[in-house]
């Protein structure tokens, strides 16, 4: 196989990537507090032990996370929060690793913890589960994280909410479980008060995905792709044809 195939098919699994991409991320245009992937892709040029012949690969080198806010929308519900800031909330997976979320529809479960949208307990500023008292009556969530709760008509602070950040944006990575991933070495505890960084309650973030461009995006790609795939099949016919050519008998 020469080289117009073999860069052809290497753009063609570089398209393949970014289009299942698209597709993730406009499957995900409602899923609250998401954040849209991006791709990036570069050329490798590859020397032919032929003089004077190189061959130039399309090749998949990261897939990283859109890193801008959604839009904030009041919900109303005291327990949904929005993060305004670059930080995340962290929650207990049900191995007891730690993962991350933007996703603040939280409610308190049977056990009066604090917990997300899937049931996984919702960590406080060192680490622990955020653990309400009963009988609670109405809860408030200031800007900083702090959790105050009303039992029998008084106001008890319960603890406060951690936020974390990671130290490198680019290192961020999406797990199966919709749980963002930050190397342990990268997590950084957000202070009370930073500048920049609260809590809205009563509020959500929107996904960052933006319909009408994922589906130009698609549809660029799909264009892309098949002109690609006629180079490859046109490519395929010439060979075949040599091929046949050198074959037959004189």
């Amino acid at each position: 196989m020469d080289s117009p195939s073999i860069v052809g098919l290497s753009g063609q699994l570089a398209l393949r990537q970014q289009m299942d991409v698209t597709a993730n991320n406009l499957a995900n245009t409602n899923t609250t507090g998401f954040r849209g992937d991006r791709t990036l892709f570069q050329s490798h040029v590859s020397r032919l032990a032929v003089p004077g012949r190189e061959i130039a690969f399309v090749q998949d080198r990261a897939t990283y996370l859109d890193v801008r806010q959604g839009s904030l929308s009041t919900t109303g519900n005291p327990l949904d929060i929005a993060i305004d800031g670059e930080a995340f909330l962290a929650v207990e997976r049900p191995n007891g690793g730690r993962g991350y979320t933007r996703d603040g529809r939280l409610r308190v479960d049977a056990g009066s913890t604090l917990v997300d949208a899937s049931g996984r307990a919702v960590l406080d500023e060192g680490g622990g589960r955020m653990q309400l008292p009963e009988r609670v009556t109405a809860v408030e969530i200031r800007g900083d994280g702090t959790l105050v709760a009303t039992v029998d008509g008084r106001a008890e602070q319960v603890g406060r909410i951690g936020l974390f950040r990671g130290g490198d944006l680019r290192a961020i990575r999406k797990g199966g479980d919709g749980l963002l991933e930050i190397p342990a070495a990268d997590v950084q505890p957000v202070p009370p008060n930073t500048p920049g960084i609260r809590m809205v309650q009563g509020s959500l973030e929107a996904s960052t995905v933006q319909p009408v461009l994922e589906l130009t995006n698609m549809t660029t790609v799909q264009r892309a792709y098949e002109n690609l795939q006629r180079i490859v099949s046109d490519d395929d016919s010439r060979v075949r044809k040599m091929i046949d050519a050198l074959g037959r008998p004189n």
